[in-house]
């Protein structure tokens, strides 16, 4: 009976297994903030169709009011209310992705008006409302083209580098090789640069989203009689800054997780 006490001491100690798990937990939340960041309005997954960047629907009183246009940092989605219809637009036009993504509208071409695209209860739109709802996507398709969606797939990249490095360093650490001095240099500082340069790029990805968004929303509602009203995703940005937070956390904790006695596990557990 003692021995299992002294064993459950042990493992509820927060200076055993807590505080050495906890820094290795914070890698999770960056790389799954990140993954949702860059999969918003790819596809129609729960919660997909609400990662967005900014929405875009018509200011004017017209058929298509109530509909939007959802831009992601690879993909759009187009609806309204709760429906929404995302799509990959990589290579993609406003006649291509039109009919995708407002399957009951007849936008008038060959690939709406026939098929399975075009829904039996088509709603009753203007073919003057239906070029504009496709000019909204023809702009939100720029819009994609000048967001810095490379700053944030960059930094994922970096950040899962700085943790292999990070896993290396802690080898060479444990296991030196005077031989080998310019291995340890390249290990040590290539695990704190790659980190930190990922922390920092996700802050820049962060802030250029909000800003942007930021201004576009209010461009569009200080100017009068602009045809289109853009509001910003808020899911978004909340989960880059998220992301840039646990980051931060985990690229400052780097000097712990890095020295020769610190691991989830070792013998001083036993």
């Amino acid at each position: 009976m003692a021995g299992i006490l002294s064993l459950a001491t042990k493992i509820i100690a927060p200076k055993f297994l807590l505080l050495r798990l906890i820094p290795y937990t914070l890698i999770i939340p960056v790389i799954l903030f990140e993954a949702l960041s860059l999969s918003g309005c790819v596809g129609n997954s729960p919660t997909i169709p609400s990662l967005y960047i900014v929405s875009i629907r018509s200011s004017q009183n017209t058929t298509i009011a109530s509909k939007q246009v959802r831009l992601g940092f690879f993909g759009i989605c187009g609806g309204d209310g709760d429906d929404f219809q995302c799509r990959p637009s990589s290579g993609m036009t406003g006649d291509t992705l039109a009919p995708l993504l407002f399957p009951d509208i007849n936008f008038g071409n060959a690939a709406n008006s026939t098929g399975p695209n075009l829904k039996a209860n088509a709603t009753a739109t203007s073919a003057k409302d239906a070029a504009f709802l496709k000019d909204i996507i023809d702009a939100a398709i720029d819009l994609q083209g000048q967001v810095y969606v490379t700053i944030l797939a960059a930094a994922a990249f970096f950040f899962l580098l700085g943790v292999v490095f990070l896993l290396l360093h802690k080898r060479d650490v444990k296991n030196p090789n005077p031989d080998k001095p310019l291995r340890s240099k390249i290990f040590k500082r290539g695990t704190y640069g790659l980190l930190a340069l990922s922390t920092g790029l996700i802050f820049t990805a962060a802030l250029a989203t909000t800003e942007a968004a930021g201004v576009l929303k209010h461009s569009t509602q200080s100017i009068n009689n602009m045809p289109v009203f853009m509001k910003e995703g808020i899911t978004l940005q909340v989960l880059q800054w998220m992301s840039f937070g646990f980051s931060m956390l985990f690229t400052l904790a780097t000097p712990i997780l890095a020295k020769p006695g610190f691991a989830p596990f070792n013998k001083s557990m036993v």
